[in-house]
């Protein structure tokens, strides 16, 4: 589990990044957003507001769900791109979705995901996260890579609890990479190694209840 001290809120210069570019800047790498900064990150005024809560990654189908969600409104019933905002939050052993190609590497994640009850990953995985990067054959509405969704304005928030839970599997599979033992400093280790455009906060759950909270209606991913 993390200590409080590490329940971080963004800097004063990210607030008045927000201030003057009228959303919300990207935290630091490895930062824990507090509640009033996720609630920062997560205010829209668009008319459609949905969130997608995650617990597996089943070959990434919350990305998938996410892409299904925009394009259905955008082609099906003809609404702007601005009238739909949508926010995916990976728990459990989703949260490596947005790791990047390093973490997936070194500590094994294809594999450890893959010992989750209830998940399945058949892409091949080895040389990095597979959705870390844009899809070459895949147009911009059929992308379900992690850079695409943020580019169409996807937030994307990684649980740091579900990180906690990967850190000590990794530690118990011998994952480690040479970086030791111990669970809390690989925690940390994996916080330094999110996908940039994403953001980290305490508790997955938690924060599908703030989105509610704020708006968005909520689906879950669970297959």
């Amino acid at each position: 589990m993390s200590t409080r001290n590490e329940f971080l809120a963004v800097t004063a210069v990210s607030t008045v990044a927000i201030a003057a570019a009228g959303t919300p800047a990207r935290a630091a790498t490895g930062t824990i957003l507090d509640e009033p900064a996720f609630v920062a990150r997560i205010a829209s005024s668009a008319k459609h507001r949905q969130a997608i809560g995650a617990a597996r990654v089943n070959d990434a189908a919350p990305l998938q769900f996410a892409v299904n969600t925009m394009n259905g409104f955008e082609n099906g019933w003809k609404e702007p791109a601005s009238n739909v905002q949508i926010a995916v939050v990976l728990f459990g052993s989703s949260c490596v979705l947005g790791l990047d190609d390093t973490a997936w590497r070194e500590h094994k994640l294809a594999e450890l995901v893959r010992k989750f009850q209830g998940d399945w990953l058949t892409t091949d995985a080895t040389q990095g996260n597979p959705w870390s990067h844009a899809a070459a054959s895949a147009g911009p509405r059929g992308d379900r890579s992690v850079p695409a969704l943020l580019a169409r304005g996807v937030r994307i928030f990684i649980c740091n609890t579900a990180l906690g839970e990967i850190a000590n599997r990794i530690v118990a599979a011998g994952y480690t990479a040479g970086a030791g033992n111990d669970a809390n400093a690989i925690q940390a280790h994996l916080r330094e190694h999110t996908l940039p455009g994403t953001d980290i906060v305490p508790a997955g759950i938690s924060s599908t209840a703030v989105l509610q909270e704020n708006g968005y209606s909520y689906f879950s991913a669970a297959l």
